[in-house]
């Protein structure tokens, strides 16, 4: 309509008794049409502060409350009335915020922390909301490697899932990527055990929330593992599914070092350290050390690792980069 206005103008003589009837018609549409705003943005969208403001937030791993421009943590109340969180507006073209219902079937608020789930208010990556007395058909262990393949936690047990809630608000019981779960069709599965690969191979995370199957018998040697930092480890097998996170053990006190252990020139890393299954976050923010060994003479860090919550903002990170790629 728009080059049909210009076309009307430049083909018609500004004396009005030669417009013919239709052209009439299409004159009113065409200023019609010319009044009307064209908008490329909802309201919320439209000022570039507003835009800015969202990215700005988004890059703290928060979402922003365009009212008062405050960033907040996303499923917080954030800026939202009691009994609610602030979420990310999955139908903003510019992913605003918005305020959802976070209440129990009764109406009563949930609080700051707890996740309305079927009429319930449940702690934020509750394990005991997951789970059921179901056992899943995947529950066998290998007898002397601890890595057989029967190794996944059943889609029915609850196993290795915890209640979150996406970008979105949606509440729901995930794998527990922090805790290295892997999601396989519904299943958990702890990442470097085998899972649901072949006989000599290991689960491998593959970007955020793919999977993979990279070979570790040829390398590792039976009964090892090869852990983040690139090395294989002993696994020591307990006969029950690991239902926390894996950790690093030394060897020599059984416990979780919360220094880094002193390797000397004759020692090697792989024999100081197993891998084991921990229940409890054993790695407060205040006491954790990224380095797990160091060698003795020089210092240099021999074995990183991530503790629980770098795991927790890489996993949000990653979500929020779905969002906005060209901001990562």
């Amino acid at each position: 309509l728009p080059s049909l206005c210009v076309c009307l103008y430049l083909g018609t003589s500004p004396n009005t008794d030669m417009f013919s009837s239709t052209d009439r018609l299409y004159t009113v549409l065409c200023l019609a049409l010319l009044s009307v705003e064209v908008r490329p943005w909802s309201d919320e969208c439209e000022l570039e502060s507003h835009r800015n403001r969202i990215k700005e937030c988004f890059k703290k791993l928060k979402v922003a409350d365009l009212h008062t421009f405050e960033c907040f943590e996303v499923n917080s109340k954030g800026g939202c009335e009691k009994g609610n969180r602030m979420v990310v507006d999955e139908n903003s073209e510019c992913k605003a915020s918005k305020c959802i219902e976070n209440k129990d079937k009764n109406g009563e608020p949930c609080p700051e922390e707890q996740l309305a789930y079927n009429g319930v208010c449940e702690l934020s990556n509750s394990k005991t909301a997951c789970k059921n007395t179901g056992l899943g058909k995947n529950t066998g262990l290998g007898k002397n490697t601890g890595l057989g393949k029967n190794t996944g936690l059943g889609k029915n047990t609850g196993l290795g899932k915890r209640l979150q809630a996406d970008l979105f608000g949606k509440v729901s019981c995930r794998c527990a990527l922090d805790l290295g779960f892997v999601d396989v069709d519904g299943t958990c599965y702890q990442e470097y055990q085998q899972g649901p690969c072949k006989a000599g191979q290991q689960i491998s995370r593959n970007g955020f929330q793919g999977w993979t199957c990279v070979n570790t018998t040829s390398t590792c040697g039976p009964g090892r593992i090869r852990w983040s930092d690139g090395r294989c480890y002993q696994v020591e097998q307990s006969g029950e599914m690991c239902d926390g996170r894996y950790e690093l053990y030394e060897v020599k006190t059984g416990k979780y070092p919360m220094k880094p252990v002193q390797v000397t020139e004759n020692e090697q890393v792989e024999d100081l350290f197993n891998v084991k299954c921990t229940s409890a976050r054993v790695n407060s923010v205040g006491t954790f050390n990224p380095c797990a060994a160091v060698a003795e003479t020089t210092g240099e860090c021999l074995s990183k690792r991530k503790s629980p919550q770098q795991e927790q903002e890489d996993n949000l990170r990653a979500l929020f980069c779905n969002l906005i790629p060209d901001e990562c």
